[in-house]
């Protein structure tokens, strides 16, 4: 059974013309040692098609806009020592509200400064997430009252801490029988608000209390209950996007990823839905942490790929090349897990095309106001040795590339390496230097895992100019792509082999597998090499 993805001939003809520009190849190739060629023309495009539908969910206009709450969470007053704005102060217009105990720490418990200065800074940033981009306010305000914080280790009924201890967290507390979620903040973060603070960490503490936040509105929401990956990820796309649009207006051009992104671009093999990313010993952290144990000295992920679940890679491809707001629409639907919910809105079908999609743009740096931000990924990272996080567990430092190796077995298969095989969802790029035009790439799935149904494989490059050319990716047999109008920058082609297994199936073997194939090329192509700098098209190599 081939494996149909939703940009056929008659799609591409009636939903894509005049913006794409098809080539055909009429005749069929056969060379020497080549698979038997199925009906794969050699069509290509220059842009991906929308989705349809789409997934698309924007609160102030499916619920309205809330009106702004006058009163705080009905804490019993001989439960705290003070609260900004005041209990009975139904005049001061904030969205938010700060409770400290009888035992607060002293930089902070009389400290209206630093709490006037952090009820603003979540006053502007929240309004803007709501207001301008179309984001739900968490359960408080949306049952009239004001969101809250509370002081982590001041005496408060959320905790038993010292009020020297350190941390923040999105927490929730109990009151009137329902579960609110709120901000959890020890001392330290509140008092990086007042001026005075000389913390050297005082700015990124400050951005946490946001990130915490951000929390409190995911945990108010009906998705994403398999998804600790998600709710990371999402959390770090969102208020990226906050700091862009703030500053440079919704045209922005995003130069750089958080740093945790490493993983999601640089090891492509990865799962999409994967927390703490390629574990010591060779399987894949679950959506929902599964499989992963900690971090030095004893645990078992690996360096930088280890937070892979901070990642706000995928996320930007849905804000970014779905829709602006599919990534609402995933907290409301999506109530398992993510891909699963989205494939039941898009049809397993789009869904395949989706992994595809974002593993093709993402080896072309085609990623809208981000293709800055991966190109900077790629140049960062190529080369960097990774190895385990912990001082006890070992595993084989692995040189850092996007690209997978191969070698040529008797029959003139390409082998890739097994270690960084696709996992579920998972990708390898193979560049591929080609003399001559036309290029024919043959390809099998390999083993039981892998079959048809769930691998595709598909040609793409970009010319010196920058243009990106898609090839219509392929379940098996070969496919011939010419270069008569598009060349290929530094003669460089790209094969993205995907796997297409969307579903986690919450056993271990899922985490286990590694996905295998073959590739043949035609006679004018070789395997380029692996460390090489693909990525930037516009440098001569």
């Amino acid at each position: 059974m081939k494996r149909r993805f939703l940009i056929p001939k008659t799609s591409l003809s009636l939903l894509l013309l005049p913006l794409l520009s098809l080539l055909s190849c009429t005749q069929a190739f056969e060379e020497e040692g080549m698979l038997e060629p199925v009906a794969e023309s050699g069509e290509y495009f220059l842009e991906w098609p929308a989705y349809s539908p789409t997934i698309h969910y924007d609160f102030n206009k499916e619920n309205g806009q809330l009106p702004l709450p006058t009163k705080n969470l009905p804490l019993a007053g001989n439960r705290y020592y003070k609260v900004y704005p005041a209990a009975d102060d139904t005049e001061t217009e904030s969205w938010w509200s700060f409770f400290v105990g009888r035992n607060a720490n002293p930089l902070v418990k009389d400290n209206e400064v630093a709490a006037k200065n952090m009820l603003a800074r979540l006053n502007e940033d929240f309004s803007y997430i709501t207001d301008v981009m179309g984001w739900p306010r968490d359960l408080a305000p949306q049952k009239g009252y004001r969101s809250a914080v509370f002081l982590y280790g001041s005496g408060l009924p959320t905790d038993n801490a010292s009020n020297t201890d350190l941390g923040g967290w999105q927490s929730a507390v109990t009151l009137g029988g329902t579960s609110w979620p709120i901000i959890l903040a020890s001392y330290y973060p509140v008092y990086c608000f007042d001026p005075a603070c000389t913390y050297s960490d005082a700015e990124s503490q400050c951005s946490a209390m946001v990130h915490e936040g951000i929390h409190a509105i995911f945990a108010s929401m009906p998705g994403c209950r398999k998804a600790s990956w998600f709710h990371e990820g999402a959390n770090c796309w969102l208020q990226a996007t906050l700091t862009y649009e703030r500053q440079y207006g919704k045209d922005y051009i995003a130069n750089d990823f958080g740093w945790l992104s490493m993983g999601s671009i640089m090891a492509p093999f990865q799962p999409i839905e994967c927390y703490s990313g390629w574990l010591t010993d060779g399987t894949f952290g679950g959506p929902g942490a599964q499989g992963v144990n900690g971090s030095a000295p004893t645990g078992n992920v690996r360096k930088v790929i280890g937070g892979s679940q901070y990642s706000e890679v995928f996320p930007t491809f849905l804000g970014e090349i779905v829709d602006y707001m599919a990534v609402p629409w995933v907290w409301m639907n999506a109530t398992g897990y993510v891909l699963e919910g989205i494939a039941a809105q898009i049809g397993e079908e789009q869904m395949h095309r989706m992994i595809q999609e974002y593993r093709a743009r993402l080896a072309l740096c085609d990623f809208g106001k981000y293709t800055q931000a991966v190109k900077h990924m790629y140049n960062t990272y190529m080369g960097t040795i990774i190895e385990s996080e912990s001082w006890s567990v070992y595993s084989k430092p692995w040189r850092c590339t996007p690209y997978a190796p191969t070698e040529e077995d008797e029959e003139g298969w390409l082998v890739p390496d097994q270690a960084t095989t696709p996992g579920w969802t998972g990708a390898n790029i193979i560049p591929i230097r080609v003399e001559s035009s036309p290029l024919t790439v043959s390809f099998k799935p390999n083993g039981k895992l892998s079959t048809a149904d769930n691998m595709s494989c598909q040609l793409c490059f970009r010319t010196e100019d920058g243009k990106t050319v898609y090839g219509k990716p392929f379940s098996e047999g070969s496919y011939r792509m010419d270069f008569d109008k598009y060349k290929p920058a530094n003669n460089v082609v790209f094969a993205v082999v995907c796997n297409l297994d969307y579903t986690y199936t919450g056993n271990v073997n899922i985490r286990r597998n590694h996905y295998d194939y073959r590739l043949k090329l035609s006679k004018n192509a070789t395997p380029a090499n692996v460390y090489g700098n693909w990525f930037n098209w516009d440098v001569k190599q």
